[in-house]
């Protein structure tokens, strides 16, 4: 299994990354400091899962989900953020978030994140 973290912090980045891999183990973690560099490595490569920070530099979380909606990739994203907004949520639901996450993360949060299967309400 492939999966993205896709998170402008350096600190953050590591941090999921380390917590995906105690939960997949088996995972093939891809590391992104930003969309637009990850939208490029999606040429080439579909992870199976995505998790993914709103506020970046250049694109956005929130253009990033609109962007790989437009191209119909089939991958779960969870959106992993400070800004819990209720309506920012839901215009990630629109645009095609599996699951959300509040910073800062944990093992638990990421791990119910995964097990839901429909995006939240």
């Amino acid at each position: 299994m492939k999966v993205a973290v896709i998170e402008d912090s350096h600190f953050m980045r590591s941090v999921t990354a380390m917590t995906l891999k105690r939960l997949l183990p088996a995972a093939e973690v891809l590391e992104f400091a930003d969309a637009g560099e990850a939208l490029l490595a999606l040429k080439k490569v579909t992870p199976e899962l995505i998790t993914l920070d709103l506020l970046m530099p250049g694109i956005g979380g929130l253009e990033f989900l609109r962007r790989i909606k437009r191209r119909k990739l089939q991958t779960r994203v969870i959106v992993i953020t400070a800004d819990v907004q209720p309506a920012v949520r839901r215009r990630c639901i629109a645009a095609g978030a599996h699951a959300f996450v509040e910073k800062p993360i944990s093992l638990a949060k990421l791990r119910a994140a995964l097990g839901s299967d429909s995006p939240p309400s």
